[in-house]
């Protein structure tokens, strides 16, 4: 037991901060709501913010078309799938 107590304030902030899953998905755009900043892949609503990354043909949100094949990272965060890089991927 001798030490142990020296892990317990990493320990409380572990368990209060909160959590963050990053992840990525591919697939086609359905649809874009410019007025929000949101688009939708596989079904899930992405919303994108000023520190979102555009890549590969993209420079930025206005870039954005239905039928688009692209991945998108993202962070889950607050309840909310937040891109934080889009890349225009190829049709081959």
């Amino acid at each position: 037991m001798k030490g142990s107590w020296k892990a317990l304030p990493f320990a409380a902030l572990f368990a209060a901060s909160t959590p963050v899953i990053a992840n990525d998905l591919e697939g086609l755009i359905e649809s874009v709501d410019t007025e929000a900043g949101t688009f939708v892949v596989q079904g899930i609503t992405f919303v994108t913010s000023a520190t979102t990354f555009y890549e590969d043909g993209l420079k930025e949100f206005s870039d954005l078309h239905e039928g688009q094949r692209v991945e998108v990272d993202f962070q889950f965060q607050d309840g909310k799938h937040v891109a934080t890089l889009i890349e225009l991927e190829s049709h081959d």
